[in-house]
C-alpha cells in the first residue's frame, strides 16, 4: 500500500488531516517553548484554576486531536475497523491523551506550595529577638519553623526583651503574632 492509499483514500484523510494539523501545532508549541514564548497561547494568570479548565486548553485540544487522528488512522488501517469504529477508537485514544495531560498538570500543581507558615507551627520553637520587644508593645523575633528561618511579630508577658536575646515561643495569636519568653 503506497502513501496515497494509506493516508488519503477511503476516509483516512479525516484522521490523517486532523492528526497532521494537530502534530504541526504541537511541534510549533514546543518550538515556541524553547524560544521563550508562551508555548500554547495560554497566558498563565497565576490563579490556581481547576484542572478541567487547564485540560480544555490549547494544549488539551491539540493533544486530543493528535490522539484522535493518529489512533483513528491506526485502527482504520491496521485493525481494519470501519470508519465509525475507528472514530470511536480515536475518541478513546484522544481521551487517554487528555487524561495523561491532566495527570501532568496535577503533578506540576502538587509540586507547588505557597510558602506560608502558620504562626501556631512555631509554638515550642526557640529563636532570637531581632527587634527589641517593649514591655507594652511588639517587637520582632527570628524563629526556625519547618527548616526555614522566619520573622514574626512578637510580644512578651509584660517584660521588655532586648535584641539578640534567646527566646522560646509559648503561644500564637490569631493575627500571627507570637507570645514569647526568654529561653
Amino acid at each position: 500500500m503506497n502513501i496515497q492509499e494509506l493516508l488519503f483514500d477511503d476516509g483516512a484523510i479525516w484522521f490523517f488531516g486532523i492528526a497532521a494539523i494537530a502534530t504541526l501545532l504541537f511541534i510549533l508549541t514546543i518550538a515556541m517553548l524553547f524560544m521563550g514564548g508562551d508555548g500554547g497561547f495560554d497566558a498563565d494568570t497565576g490563579d490556581a484554576s481547576d484542572g478541567a479548565f487547564k485540560v480544555l486548553s490549547f494544549q488539551g485540544i491539540v493533544g486530543f486531536s493528535m490522539g484522535w487522528g493518529w489512533g483513528g488512522l491506526a485502527a482504520f488501517r491496521n485493525l481494519e475497523f470501519t470508519w465509525a469504529q475507528s472514530a470511536l477508537f480515536g475518541l478513546a485514544i484522544g481521551t487517554a491523551f487528555l487524561w495523561i495531560l491532566w495527570l501532568g498538570f496535577k503533578a506540576m500543581h502538587d509540586l507547588t506550595g505557597d510558602g506560608n507558615i502558620d504562626a501556631s507551627d512555631a509554638i515550642g520553637a526557640e529563636g532570637t529577638v531581632t527587634i527589641t520587644i517593649p514591655a507594652e508593645g511588639r517587637g520582632r523575633v527570628s524563629v526556625v519553623v519547618r527548616d526555614r528561618q522566619r520573622q514574626f511579630k512578637a510580644v512578651s508577658n509584660g517584660k521588655a526583651v532586648a535584641s539578640r536575646t534567646a527566646i522560646r515561643v509559648i503561644a500564637s495569636r490569631g493575627d500571627g503574632t507570637l507570645e514569647v519568653e526568654p529561653a
